[in-house]
């Protein structure tokens, strides 16, 4: 079996980043760094950016595609996008050579690996979420989206591993100082994943043989690493499932990166 890895490089607001090998086969998810920061954190966890074989976007957002220009030209790197989106991300960087759109959510082969993108409910123009197999491991990336619904869930679930957005605590959010049509914006259902709605959806998967699971894009105003963990943590427990022996649950930090987490 090949030696499969994902590390989240930047998860959250200030950059988006995500690393996933699969044996001799590499790729981004995401590249919202400075190239800079992004070899910096690379090299921290021991990856070398030479090799990866392509760049997947998921939408619009700055967070998401601030770094990609830099990165395709520095590496000569193909970046797929959703075809909808193109128009917004040449407004960000201007350079069209490496860009490919992707139609209609179709699936792209990466040598090994079949990539297949799934559109979520989000606040861009089209945002989608990413399914990775070689045919033995899965691996799904849905770190932006209002809510999960069957068509979603069907997509995550049977993945060894998902990284799946736990923005904020609901709580958190009402009480706090953003102005109350952000708090709409976010809570709604194509805003961002609350931990609670993320904990249901991270034990339904447990239920269909998710391993490790990476909670991400958390808010660094309307929740904590600590509140994220422990609510899915009980949302876990409450079906039935013990995070540490059934599932192990992850938190996917915006200044430091995940590590490179074995499947």
């Amino acid at each position: 079996m090949k030696d499969t890895e994902i590390c989240t490089l930047a998860s959250g607001s200030k950059g988006n980043c995500t690393y996933l090998r699969y044996g001799d086969t590499s790729i981004l998810i995401d590249q919202g760094l400075s190239l800079r920061e992004l070899k910096v954190r690379a090299n921290y966890c021991g990856i070398d950016l030479s090799r990866i074989d392509a760049l997947f976007v998921t939408h619009e957002h700055s967070d998401h595609i601030k770094g990609v220009g830099a990165f395709a030209r520095a590496y000569g790197v193909p970046v797929h996008i959703p075809s909808a989106c193109l128009s917004y991300i040449c407004k960000e960087d201007g350079d069209e050579r490496y860009y490919i759109p992707n139609e209609q959510d179709a699936s792209v082969v990466v040598k090994d690996l079949k990539v297949t993108p799934f559109r979520v409910p989000h606040d861009a123009h089209y945002t989608v979420g990413y399914r990775i197999s070689d045919g033995k491991n899965d691996v799904a990336i849905a770190t932006d989206l209002g809510y999960v619904g069957d068509g979603t869930l069907a997509k995550l679930s049977g993945c060894k591993a998902v990284v799946l957005e736990s923005n904020h605590d609901s709580l958190m959010l009402a009480k706090g100082r953003y102005p109350q049509r952000l708090k709409a914006r976010i809570a709604g259902k194509n805003g961002h994943l609350s931990n609670d709605a993320a904990g249901e959806v991270a034990a339904a998967l447990a239920q269909t043989g998710t391993q490790k699971l990476l909670l991400a894009h958390l808010s660094e105003e309307n929740n904590t690493p600590e509140v994220a963990f422990e609510s899915g943590r009980a949302a876990l427990g409450r079906h039935g499932i013990k995070e540490g022996d059934d599932v192990l649950l992850y938190i996917a930090g915006q200044y430091k990166p995940s590590g490179r987490i074995k499947l």
